[in-house]
This record gives C-alpha cells, sequence and structure tokens, in this order.
C-alpha cells in the first residue's frame, strides 16, 4: 500500500528578474526558501541593475509569461502567488488572465511603479490595467504611501484612511499601506474584512534595504501558503524583514544601497 505523498506549501513569484539578487525574482525566491516554501518563479522583466540603481528593464514579453504561468499551475498549484513588476499593459492583461483562470488560492499584489533610483518600471497604461483587471483578483496589494495616494488619486491622506479607500473602491480583500515613506516610525496599517490592524516598526539604521517591498510581500505569501491568516502573515513577515534588515546591517553589500540579509 503507497503511502499518501505530501505536497509542498508552493510560492509562485511573478516579477522582474534582478542579476545583483537583492530584489525581484532572486529576493522572492531566497524568501520563500526561508521561510519554508517551495519556490517557483515568472519573469516578468530583464533588468541591468545593481545596488546604485536599474539601468534598463525590457519586457519578456506577455504570451510568454501567460504560458509559463499556465504551465506550471497546471502542475503544481501555488497555494501563494506574488506579483511584482509588471512592465507594460500586455503583460498585465496576461497575468490577469492567468489568475482569473486558475484562481490560486492567495495572490499579492506589490504595485512597484518607479525604482529607488526614479527609473519608471510601470507605464501609465499599465498602471490603469492593474487597477481595472488584477486588483479585483488580489487577495491583498501592499502600496508604499506614495502608491497608495497615486492608486487613489490624492494628494494627501493618512496610511489608515488610504488603505480602507483603497479596499472598498478597488475591490481587494486586504490592503497593506507601509509605513516606510512616512515621517517618524515606519508602522504599516492593513485594512482587511473591514478590519483595520496597524504594526508598529522601528527605523533600522543601514546601508542595505534594497528589496524590501519585495522581500515583504513575498514573505506574506510564504505564511499565507503555510496556513497563517492574513492579519497572521503580515505580522510575521514584517518581522522577518526587521531581522533581515538588522542582520545585514554590518555587511558590505555593494556601493549604493546593498540587499538585505537573506541567508540561513
Amino acid at each position: 500500500m503507497k503511502r499518501p505523498l505530501k505536497k509542498y506549501a508552493a510560492c509562485l513569484s511573478i516579477a522582474g528578474s534582478d542579476p545583483s539578487g537583492g530584489a525581484g525574482l532572486q529576493a522572492d525566491l531566497k524568501t520563500f526558501t526561508l521561510l519554508g516554501c517551495y519556490g517557483q518563479a515568472v519573469p516578468t522583466a530583464l533588468t541591468v541593475q545593481n545596488s546604485q540603481g536599474v539601468k534598463r528593464s525590457v519586457a519578456v514579453g506577455a504570451d510568454l509569461v501567460y504560458e509559463q504561468l499556465a504551465a506550471v499551475m497546471e502542475d503544481l498549484m501555488p497555494q501563494a502567488v506574488k506579483i511584482g513588476m509588471l512592465p507594460d499593459a500586455a503583460t498585465v492583461q496576461a497575468v490577469a488572465k492567468a489568475i482569473g483562470q486558475y484562481s490560486p488560492p492567495f495572490t499579492v499584489l506589490d504595485p512597484i511603479m518607479l525604482s529607488t533610483s526614479g527609473l519608471p518600471l510601470t507605464p501609465p497604461e499599465a498602471r490603469q490595467a492593474v487597477r481595472e483587471l488584477l486588483m479585483p483578483l488580489c487577495t491583498l496589494i501592499t502600496p508604499n504611501l506614495p502608491e497608495a495616494l497615486s492608486l487613489a488619486s490624492k494628494q494627501d491622506g493618512t496610511p489608515e484612511e488610504l488603505a480602507e479607500w483603497l479596499s472598498e473602491h478597488l475591490s481587494v480583500r486586504g490592503v497593506l499601506v507601509k509605513g516606510g515613506h512616512t515621517e517618524g516610525e515606519p508602522d504599516d496599517v492593513l485594512y482587511a474584512d473591514h478590519s483595520l490592524y496597524i504594526y508598529r516598526g522601528r527605523r533600522i539604521e543601514t546601508a542595505n534595504s534594497h528589496g524590501t517591498g519585495c522581500v515583504l510581500s513575498s514573505a506574506i505569501a510564504a505564511c499565507m501558503a503555510q496556513g497563517a491568516t492574513l492579519p497572521q502573515a503580515v505580522e510575521r513577515a514584517k518581522a522577518f524583514v526587521a531581522q533581515a534588515l538588522r542582520r545585514g546591517a554590518d555587511f558590505y553589500a555593494g556601493k549604493g544601497h546593498g540587499a538585505m540579509y537573506l541567508l540561513p
């Protein structure tokens, strides 16, 4: 009599490739592994970047993105999906088609619009497609404060106000507004299922903070894949990022904003 086979807690990253390893697919896969999940990856773009910034980005191609997603989801469906950089409207449409068709249990979108160095990563027409086609299919979106203001088409607003407004107007179950761009301590605000959660944080002095948004969203996905509730997943992911920032502060990780400590 055969023993029943166990199933991996699988997580899929749909994101751009970072050859320096600090963000994007590479950071997501490291995070999945460190948190005990089986990592899967579909690249949406190839970038030329290092710790000093993004110099160039080239889209992989929407058809190829969709075909990769279909191949993965038809074979080993991930328990959680993390979506990062989406370089054009066609890619957004391809990802939305796959998510809508295969309905993974949990999907988190990190709505990346600009690189840290200021290079636009998502053009205006793609942003509109993200709002209309992709966000309603997601369980959670994780904008920082400037991204939240842009998505809400507002000039100002508190993280609490923005999180609730975005959830209700964009038909997303959960919105996590990250506090790294706010004044004072970096508190994150989650609005989910008509409830508000505030996660207190402390700023960590380090030059190695490249990829924090990527790692936070992929850590949330990994925790969800292993059975956490959404509020629990956010809390655990925030603690994981804080630890990686603290542990990496004493390392040389490039001439610019180096990567966090994503090692065992």
